[in-house]
């Protein structure tokens, strides 16, 4: 097992959430086996995940994941680590089928499209779920190979995301499962922004456009945000 500070531990997990987000659908078995190796090669990874197992009703939890009309993200941080965690060791023994699995819950034409939407719901939760492994004001999340965000981004793209997510949750012609759909990736990207990491930025980018890149409303805020991370060379 891998010796590391929680601070560490978490600032390379971090690493492993981008090269799921980043791999393509035919390539995510892969990086949902190097995300899960490290977890269970590293001692305060693997402690904190028995902790939420212990501390949740787990195949309650587990079983209210898998709602009849989309996956039920917890709103406990400690179940979204311990289900996430129990769902993706399902999909790498084959316990759970990935193809099935997407196609119930993500209602997109390719498995591309839904397995990006995953990663922009369910995996962003679960990298925020993950934080609570070190204490807050210790959190070290800034990836050592790559080069600080300027927190101009932050600053200047932020306010579009939190309108576009004001629009979505104010239009009555969209149904509420497209609008939690919706507000869930628009908030992941705003997260992928407190990160400060570039790969998570454009990852997180990628999935918000192909989305909601034909709803007329959020256009022009779209067009701003991505003409801030095209400034800033992150797309």
């Amino acid at each position: 097992m891998v010796e590391l500070s929680p601070q560490k531990a978490y600032n390379i997990f971090l690493d492993y959430c981008d090269e799921m987000a980043r791999s393509t659908y035919i390539l995510s078995t892969t990086a949902i086996k190097n995300l899960l190796r490290f977890i269970a090669n590293t001692p305060c990874l693997y402690n904190y995940v028995e902790k939420c197992n212990s501390s949740i009703r787990f195949r309650e939890e587990y079983g209210k994941f898998f709602g009849e009309n989309g996956v039920n993200i917890p709103s406990d941080p400690m179940a979204v680590v311990s289900v996430v965690t129990a769902l993706l060791f399902d999909f790498d023994r084959n316990n759970v089928d990935i193809d099935r699995f997407l196609r119930r819950n993500y209602k997109y034409d390719d498995y591309g499209t839904c397995y990006q939407q995953f990663c922009n719901t369910v995996l962003v939760a679960y990298a925020r779920a993950f934080g609570g492994v070190v204490d807050y004001k210790e959190k070290v999340v800034e990836a050592v190979e790559e080069k600080p965000i300027d927190n101009l981004v932050k600053e200047n793209a932020t306010p579009y995301v939190n309108k576009m997510m004001r629009i979505v949750d104010e239009d009555p012609n969209l149904s509420d499962e497209t609008k939690e759909d919706w507000l869930t990736i628009l908030d992941g990207l705003n997260f992928s922004f407190d990160l400060s990491r570039a790969k998570m930025i454009k990852a997180m980018w990628i999935g918000v456009y192909s989305v909601i890149k034909k709803y007329r409303p959020v256009q022009s805020y779209l067009r701003e945000v991505k003409k801030i991370l095209e400034d800033f060379a992150l797309i």
